[in-house]
This record gives C-alpha cells, structure tokens and sequence, in this order.
C-alpha cells in the first residue's frame, strides 16, 4: 500500500491493473476486495465487456485503510 493519496478524477474509469498501480498492490488484491465487497461493483462497458472501477472508490478505498 502507498503513502500518498492517489491523484485520480472522481468520476474517471480505471481498469483494474491501474487502480492496483495506483493503491500500490497486486491486481489480485483489487479482485479479492470486489469479491469482498469494499469495491462496488460497476457494470461493464458496452465497447469492451471490461468492469471498471470509479475514481472516488479508489480514493475510498484508500482513506479507509490508511
């Protein structure tokens, strides 16, 4: 886990391997909390089929540990 709060936009999307870079774990960790519940699930894309994961879950998801 960083130390610094992550820089990101609120109503941005991020996939999972970014929000795992910028919450600085594993990408498996961000799976582990979706499946536990402290990340909200999101519906897929139309575009891609691909969840994703809000700006302000990240940062949610970051004061609440730290």
């Amino acid at each position: 886990m960083t130390n610094t709060r992550p820089r990101v936009v609120a109503d941005g999307h991020y996939s999972f391997a970014e929000a795992a870079a910028l919450l600085g774990v594993d990408r498996k960790t961000i799976y582990r909390w979706r499946k536990q519940g402290y990340l909200p699930e999101t519906k897929p894309r139309r575009v891609n089929r691909r969840s994703y994961i809000l700006g302000k879950y990240i940062t949610r998801a970051f004061d609440a540990l730290c």
